[in-house]
């Protein structure tokens, strides 16, 4: 049968899957579906605007997945930490591996009750000591007197030299001739040491002295210039004892000068010796060796009066050189030579007095000469202190190299100044101690 022109339709657009209707189970269902990080339904675009079929999609949202961790045990992770420390701790233990040897000396008490002794400047037994001299001028400002007329001698410091075999001895007064003509003479006697060997060569003995002009009077004043010695003219010696000032001679003045008033003077003199001898005794200790020991109490000074300088407005400086001769004992053969008087010691012991201080060592007699013209002093002692015996550290070591530590006892038997010790090793485990001698340390604790 035909059919009628209203019965036919005709489409508009062709149809596709997208414009198929979704069944309402399986859109519920995908609505139900969580999404992943992998794979997220995309939103389809929206169709034409002048499409009639079109179909609306719920909007997506985006769940992410969280991963599951796995739990890992505690026990677990304190083993692994605890099995990688004392991995660790092994390896360094083997690197720095060593040895420690601490032990305590042996020690001796000595009492001293003024008990008096000698030593000599030179020969070949008994206690030997040094003379250390040392100078420092110094001012102090006074207030001047009247004026005064004054005359006053120059003065200066020159160094006489030995070049003989033996010392020269040179008495009080003694004549000192500038290449000028001028005559200076020393007010005490001296004694000037022989030449020596210094470093492989002979070097004159030498001594700093004070000297003063013959007269008074600005024309003695004088620059550094050498002397001879009268005394000597005719002699071998004449060419081989002479002298060289220090510095210029200076002070020689006659005629009118202001002056520090009697009872002012005598003070500022005082006060002056005082501050001279603590510098001197300062600069003295800070000069002697380290091995050598200097005592205040067998020290001596001298002072001398140097031309008073004018000072600011009416004040005068009165100045004053001092010297100091102070006698050093080596501290090994001190130790060594006091111990022997109270305690028995082998030949071949060394020994050491720590502590000094307790004890009080001064002249047996008042020491007013100069010291560097004795050839021995006699001193006391008093006080009570202690005697270490020293251990040779460097033997001590290289007899513990490499050995083991059963064998220690046996070795410190060899050392009996050694009164008691103990041994550390490091690892722990190991049983001997280092091949090498630098890697074993040599405690030595305080005596007993």
């Amino acid at each position: 049968m035909p059919k009628k022109i209203e019965d036919m339709v005709v489409g508009d657009r062709r149809r596709s899957i997208r414009d198929i209707p979704i069944p309402e189970g399986r859109r519920k269902a995908d609505a139900k579906k969580p999404a992943s990080f992998d794979a997220v339904r995309r939103t389809p675009p929206p169709a034409p605007a002048d499409e009639e079929d079109t179909i609306s999609y719920p909007p997506t949202v985006r769940t992410p997945i969280t991963p599951r961790r796995r739990k890992v045990s505690k026990k677990r992770v304190w083993t692994t930490a605890l099995v990688a420390l004392l991995v660790v701790a092994f390896v360094l233990l083997s690197v720095f591996n060593g040895a420690t040897l601490s032990y305590t000396p042996k020690s001796a008490a000595l009492a001293f009750e003024g008990e008096s002794y000698t030593a000599q400047k030179a020969g070949t037994s008994g206690l030997f000591y040094s003379v250390v001299k040392l100078s420092r001028e110094k001012g102090m400002v006074a207030p001047a007197g009247a004026e005064e007329n004054v005359s006053r001698k120059a003065s200066g410091t020159i160094i006489v030299y030995n070049d003989n075999a033996e010392s020269q001895r040179l008495v009080e007064n003694t004549r000192f001739e500038s290449t000028a003509g001028k005559i200076y003479r020393i007010q005490n006697a001296i004694t000037v040491p022989a030449r020596r060997s210094v470093n492989g060569s002979m070097q004159p003995g030498s001594v700093e002295v004070m000297v003063h002009a013959d007269q008074a009077g600005e024309s003695y004043n004088s620059e550094p210039t050498d002397f001879s010695i009268p005394g000597l003219s005719g002699t071998p010696r004449f060419t081989t004892v002479y002298a060289r000032s220090k510095g210029p001679i200076t002070g020689g003045f006659v005629g009118m000068e202001k002056v520090v008033r009697p009872e002012d003077l005598t003070r500022v003199k005082s006060e002056l010796q005082n501050t001279l001898r603590e510098e001197l005794y300062t600069e003295a200790q800070a000069e002697v060796p380290s091995d050598f020991i200097l005592f205040r109490t067998l020290s001596t000074y001298d002072f001398e009066d140097l031309p008073q300088t004018a000072g600011s407005g009416s004040d005068i400086t009165v100045n004053q050189r001092g010297h100091l001769y102070g006698v050093m004992f080596k501290k090994s053969d001190l130790a060594k030579f006091l111990a022997e008087k109270k305690v028995t010691l082998a030949p071949t012991d060394v020994v050491q007095i720590p502590d000094y201080e307790s004890l009080n060592v001064e002249f047996a007699n008042n020491q007013t000469a100069d010291l560097l013209s004795l050839d021995e002093i006699s001193f006391k002692v008093s006080g009570e202190t202690h005697v270490v015996w020293v251990t040779d550290e460097v033997a001590l070591r290289a007899d513990l190299t490499g050995r083991h530590k059963d064998d220690v006892p046996g070795i410190l038997n060899n050392y009996p100044n050694i009164k008691s010790a103990n041994v550390t090793v490091r690892p722990f485990w190991k049983s001997s101690l280092p091949d090498e001698s630098e890697k074993i340390k040599i405690n030595k604790l305080q005596a007993e």
